[in-house]
């Protein structure tokens, strides 16, 4: 067996380190990781639609409870 199938392959420290740093960041959460989806695949024709739902789904939630008009 020659040494050279024994090593191991390690990542560079500059890519393990750029993981590390993200890895210890704050997370923004599911509307924040939402808005930033929007920025960088510029689909803010979803922006309507996804209000539309939320506010019949409140609806809906609302409709079901003594609050109900």
């Amino acid at each position: 067996m020659s040494s050279e199938s024994t090593k191991q392959t390690h990542p560079s420290t500059e890519t393990k380190s750029a993981f590390e740093q993200a890895a210890k960041q704050k997370s923004r959460g599911v509307v924040g990781e939402f808005i930033d989806f929007l920025k960088t695949s510029k689909k803010w024709w979803l922006t309507p639609i996804i209000l539309v739902l939320l506010l019949v789904g409140g609806l809906v939630l609302l409709s079901g409870t003594a609050a109900a008009p």
